[in-house]
């Protein structure tokens, strides 16, 4: 909307910095501008941090470490990453790493991951609203102006000099007139219900190799079984007697993903993804090894979701990026996760050889609108290329380029595009 449309909305409040999400990109963006001497204000629509690590349920920290059987625990991601990695490994809200293929996997205790993302941004001197949701923007030529919020003390605007969208779905982006895409050709990824088993004998659970249990699932599917996904995670949390269960394949009659952007698609996946957890709940009690006894003790707030809209940014991160292990002078995180693509044809997996690839500043940065900018899995990014990108380790790091980006904006008073990026590479610790 235009400020002639937005006279009528009370002001509640002006910061230099307005963080719209509060997930891994979110937290990591509004930290930096924070710890950047910033005014930043971070909202949320829950009443915790985290997205789709808590919310979603995705329950691990992806993206942290190297490719290749020998490396597979060596830690690549560092910066804020490896700091909040850190701090939950403190308070024992990490599991040890475990192998996913070639490169591995840390499951965490998500009611610790918010305990962390709270104690981080209150030490960093950001200001958090939980609760509210940001549903539209005010512009001022190609600039934001200020953002619409509303929670339960009714609409109000939100006025900033620089905003970070990290809603995952690019929802500011998109209001801001910021061109947009959704997957390849109009086909994303699909959704998963994520769900937690206690009760569960752990050592013998998490023992199956992958390929047999994905064997079981394919003899039971159809027999007694409704089970659409074969190959799934069963990954042991950090508390005793507990599994991290990424089984489940949600999608809408006739195979379509989910479209994460409509209620619609959403209710949808929420009532048939917690249908589908008691079917997988009932196939593990019955026929895995380790999970006779145990129980289903909570599903995801939300479906979780790997892909919606991805901006059209000054740069791109093409597939064969991923595929070559390319790098670059104005990267700003590095990747050796894995393409981890979810579909009707199952999962299309693809690991680095003993590599890894650089996500480059300027697939951050939106076309037209000079005061925004976005990460995580809203960045520009081809389809199979986002299927690596956009996991947690990676939206820390480009969240806290994003913040950074948002302060050296402003000192320099240039818009995001205009950002000195080796500047920008040495304030976020970025080991090149």
């Amino acid at each position: 909307m235009n400020a002639s449309e937005s006279r009528d909305i009370p002001l509640a409040c002006e910061v230099e910095v307005l963080v719209l999400g509060g997930g891994p990109t979110g937290v990591a963006a509004a930290v930096a501008a924070a710890r950047a001497g910033r005014r930043t204000l971070l909202v949320e629509r829950y009443g915790f941090c985290g997205g789709m690590a808590t919310a979603g349920m995705s329950g691990a920290i992806c993206g942290l470490f190297a490719s290749g059987r020998e490396h597979r625990y060596e830690q690549l991601a560092h910066g804020f990453a490896g700091e909040f990695y850190h701090h939950l490994k403190l308070r024992g809200g990490a599991a040890q790493p475990v192998p996913f293929g070639e490169t591995g996997i840390v499951v965490h205790d998500p009611l610790v991951w918010k305990e962390v993302a709270d104690d981080l941004l209150g030490e960093s001197g950001a200001s958090i609203l939980y609760h509210t949701l940001a549903t539209d923007v005010v512009m001022d030529g190609d600039a934001i102006k200020a953002a619409v919020v509303e929670n339960k003390g009714g609409r109000f605007l939100v006025g900033a000099s620089r905003f970070v969208d990290a809603t995952g779905d690019a929802d500011v982006c998109f209001r801001a007139g910021v061109p947009t895409a959704f997957g390849r050709d109009g086909v994303v990824q699909y959704a998963t219900m994520a769900f937690r088993m206690s009760g569960v004998d752990v050592p013998r659970a998490c023992a199956h190799p992958p390929a047999l249990v994905e064997e079981w699932i394919a003899a039971a599917d159809g027999a007694g079984y409704v089970l659409p996904r074969k190959h799934i995670y069963l990954l042991a949390s950090p508390r005793p007697g507990e599994v991290l269960c990424n089984a489940t394949a949600v999608f809408k009659p006739g195979g379509a993903p989910l479209d994460a952007t409509r209620a619609e698609d959403l209710t949808f996946g929420e009532i048939a993804g917690r249908r589908q957890v008691r079917e997988y709940e009932r196939f593990l009690r019955d026929r895995v090894p380790g999970f006779e006894k145990a129980f289903v003790n909570d599903t995801g707030v939300q479906i979780g979701i790997r892909q919606s809209r991805t901006i059209t940014g000054l740069g791109r991160l093409a597939n064969d990026d991923v595929f070559k292990a390319r790098k670059s002078a104005r990267s700003v995180a590095k990747s050796a996760w894995c393409i981890e693509a979810h579909g009707a044809d199952g999962i299309f997996l693809f690991y680095l050889d003993n590599d890894y690839y650089d996500i480059p500043y300027d697939a951050l940065v939106p076309e037209r609108v000079a005061n925004l900018i976005t990460g995580g899995r809203a960045l520009s990014a081809e389809h199979e290329a986002l299927a690596s990108a956009r996991v947690t380790a990676q939206c820390f790091l480009t969240g806290y380029a994003a913040g950074h980006a948002a302060h050296l904006s402003l000192r320099d008073r240039k818009p995001f595009a205009d950002v000195d990026v080796t500047e920008l590479r040495s304030r976020i610790e970025y080991a090149v």
